[in-house]
């Protein structure tokens, strides 16, 4: 099928479309030190990922159903850095910046490619563009303060459509936040997660392509699978691309 067949397009936004300019552990060890952490960038990494898995396996979808995304990220925070930080150390000031901060082009930037690939998308392609993402809230903020909402007909979270990747609902939504007369068939996702990504399209009756420098699961000469977001921009421009 021909991307000129595609009607909608749409993209992931974290490690796709969206870089952390440094790595979280190390941008959390900088604040927490400024409030008397003692702990390393090697503690904070363990358990930063270590407690957002716990946290999302019991309130799923940054708390949704059950606590607020702020409330879900602050636990995040003080159960990261409480080891390591005077006990009377408001852990709630600390979590209450760095909630903020992820907000900002501080912690975020636009992958490399990322501005060419949509501006090539828009250029040759009568299509919708829209973000599906498992995020919170922010995530708006965030496409705004990097100056790249303007680029996209929606952006859709996770927390407040109340499907997370790779439920099929939550690609149906995105058909939904088209206001267009979209067929699963017509639509094309790029993400960089094999499972909620890629396997979450195929399975809503979507298109999709994977972009992993790192993904060793699927054939390296896959037509459908790229290493960076430049890599897609030169097979479209080579009409190289093969849903």
């Amino acid at each position: 099928m021909s991307l000129h067949s595609i009607k909608l397009i749409t993209f992931d936004a974290t490690n796709t479309l969206l870089k952390f300019r440094i790595p979280p552990w190390q941008y959390y060890t900088v604040i927490a030190q400024n409030y008397g952490f003692v702990g390393t960038e090697d503690d904070v990494k363990i358990k930063l990922s270590d407690n957002i898995k716990d946290m999302w396996r019991k309130y799923p979808n940054y708390g949704k159903s059950s606590i607020t995304y702020e409330k879900w990220w602050s636990e995040v925070v003080k159960k990261t850095l409480e080891d390591h930080i005077p006990v009377t150390t408001n852990l709630d000031v600390i979590a209450s910046k760095l909630i903020d901060e992820y907000k900002t082009s501080k912690c975020w930037c636009v992958a490399e490619g990322g501005h060419e690939l949509l501006d090539l998308i828009k250029r040759s392609f009568n299509v919708q563009i829209g973000v599906i993402s498992n995020f919170d809230p922010r995530l708006n903020d965030i496409f705004k303060n990097l100056d790249l909402d303007y680029k996209f007909h929606f952006i859709l979270n996770s927390y407040d459509v109340g499907y997370s990747k790779p439920d099929k609902e939550i690609f149906t939504s995105a058909i939904k936040m088209s206001k267009k007369d979209i067929k699963p068939y017509e639509a094309l996702h790029i993400g960089d997660d094999l499972e909620k990504d890629y396997k979450g399209a195929k399975a809503a009756g979507w298109h999709a392509i994977l972009v992993n420098p790192d993904e060793t699961n699927l054939p390296p000469n896959s037509p459908c699978v790229f290493k960076s977001l430049k890599d897609v921009c030169t097979a479209i421009k080579l009409n190289q691309i093969a849903l």
